[in-house]
């Protein structure tokens, strides 16, 4: 791998993380963190005095979940946030000429950019992932975190790349407002359209079609199913059945995402900047 891939990989790490945006999310979950394990700890030593520790304590996995559950919806907003500025700041600033000076192919400046901000991202996230598990493993006296908990951040991780690509493409093509907008508002209309389709049989996908439902097709087959790798997180963390077909869902992805890196790639290349 080149130098200067890396380089710009750590460079776009660097740059971000001196966001003021992201100091206030990390000062604000961590004291969120803190604040739940102060109050949990307090309940624990109430019920265990009152004889009641030994139930409350089993409940502390099922609480890590639904923490877990509630970072999953932050680092979603972070990785749309970040997503959007990746390209966006080089362009307001002017310094994308010189970058585009070093020896590095605008092919290898995109995929660095955006993995350097999903390393930045999901560093976030597991911060808050680990921070969450220590501190209410204490505050249960047991270890809460569990080997579902493990294969929903492994998953979300994926998760996040994903939204990232997604939200660096339309930051190529709108302005940073438009950005946001559209891919919070893909993002909403893919989940419905996931939540109708991935439970509908076939031969029902086109009785009764209507404006809405055809709407709903467009979406579910011609952009990316994000919403099947948060539900997939959340149903392992939540530990919870998820019935899908995954093969199918897994197949989607992968051609769709391909598609959406490869028009985002085609755009920086052919840009000028």
């Amino acid at each position: 791998m080149k130098i200067q891939y890396l380089a710009m990989i750590k460079d776009t790490i660097l740059k971000e993380a001196r966001s003021k945006t992201l100091l206030i999310i990390f000062l604000a979950t961590t004291a969120t963190i803190i604040f739940s394990h102060i109050v949990l700890s307090t309940i624990y030593n109430q019920t265990l005095s009152e004889g009641g520790g030994a139930a409350f304590s089993l409940a502390g996995s099922d609480i890590l979940s639904y923490n877990f559950l509630v970072l999953n919806v932050l680092s979603f907003l972070i990785a749309v946030v970040f997503g959007v500025s990746v390209f966006r700041s080089d362009f307001q600033n002017n310094i994308i000429y010189q970058y585009l000076t070093l020896p590095i192919s605008r092919t290898e400046y995109f995929f660095a950019r955006v993995f350097g901000t999903w390393f930045l991202v999901l560093g976030y996230y597991l911060y808050a992932y680990l921070l969450s598990s220590v501190l209410f493993s204490i505050a249960f006296k047991s270890n809460v975190l569990k080997l579902n908990h493990l294969l929903g951040f492994l998953i979300l991780a994926v998760y996040l790349v994903v939204v990232i690509f997604l939200a660096s493409l339309f930051s190529l093509i709108l302005n940073k407002i438009g950005a946001l907008f559209t891919t919070s508002f893909v993002a909403l209309i893919s989940f419905s359209a996931f939540k109708t389709f991935s439970q509908l049989p076939y031969n029902e996908f086109l009785q009764n079609l209507g404006f809405f439902k055809i709407l709903g097709l467009f979406t579910y087959y011609l952009f990316p199913r994000i919403s099947y790798l948060n539900e997939l997180a959340g149903s392992l963390i939540s530990n919870q059945k998820f019935e899908v077909n995954h093969l199918e869902q897994i197949i989607h992805l992968i051609i769709i995402v391909s598609g959406y890196v490869f028009l985002t790639n085609f755009i920086i290349k052919k840009k000028d900047f």
